[in-house]
């Protein structure tokens, strides 16, 4: 199961708008914080216009 200090390390990470990822190590778990970043993002394609 999971103790508090891992349930509330999952909360700071949700928090902050991240994704957590819980996997299990060994006899117990590690919590990892999932950080995209947008590089590049192009222009939305609107109706009517064509290429």
């Amino acid at each position: 199961m999971l103790d508090k200090k891992t349930i509330e390390a999952i909360e700071a990470i949700i928090k902050r708008g991240n994704d957590a990822k819980v996997r299990r190590k060994g006899g117990g778990c590690v919590v990892i914080e999932m950080k995209e970043t947008i590089k590049y993002s192009p222009s939305p394609i609107v109706a009517g216009e064509g290429q």
